[in-house]
């Protein structure tokens, strides 16, 4: 009998650290769904912005057309990257609207379908937005893909040269000024 009363206590705490673990699971599985939209609506006042392409390279030189011909990849420029309250948006080379979001970190991921006659248009871009305002991003499509490179309007960015800094301003505030 005296070994059942020792070993009671230890079975009580054992059930009270059972819960609070269950508890903390249960916590942390919920967090995610919730967070996510936090993190874009926290992101998007970081990152808040309009930035202007200034590099755009090739990852593949050539591609397979239609009819299984070799073509060569056209030099692409995308239009201006606009972020506001986490969603990101820019217009391809083509004219068509590449959608996606900002993540806390500056982590951007966007996506661009279209369904056409003969083959049909799917782009994905994932990249990242430093602290100074500068964006890498990889654009992959069925056929090209494309390296790009946007800066944030009024923000430094070392210039070409790597020795010494340049403001990037938009028209409109260079005319106010």
């Amino acid at each position: 009998m005296l070994t059942n009363l020792k070993i009671a206590p230890r079975l009580l705490s054992f059930a009270a650290a059972a819960s609070v673990l269950l508890a903390v699971v249960n916590a942390d599985a919920q967090s995610p769904a919730t967070s996510s939209v936090a993190d874009a609506q926290t992101a998007g006042r970081a990152f808040d912005g309009t930035y202007r392409a200034v590099s755009s390279a090739k990852v593949n030189q050539m591609y397979i057309a239609e009819k299984g011909n070799m073509a060569v990849c056209p030099d692409r420029m995308p239009g201006p990257l606009t972020i506001m309250q986490g969603q990101a948006r820019y217009t391809d080379a083509s004219g068509d609207p590449v959608d996606g979001t900002v993540g806390r970190q500056g982590e951007l991921a966007m996506h661009a379908a279209e369904p056409g006659g003969a083959r049909a248009m799917e782009l994905d871009v994932r990249g990242s937005i430093a602290g100074n305002g500068t964006v890498h991003a990889r654009q992959q499509g069925y056929s090209c893909s494309y390296d790009f490179v946007w800066q944030k309007n009024g923000q430094q960015t070392p210039s070409t040269a790597g020795r010494s800094l340049s403001i990037v301003s938009s028209p409109a505030s260079r005319r106010e000024g």
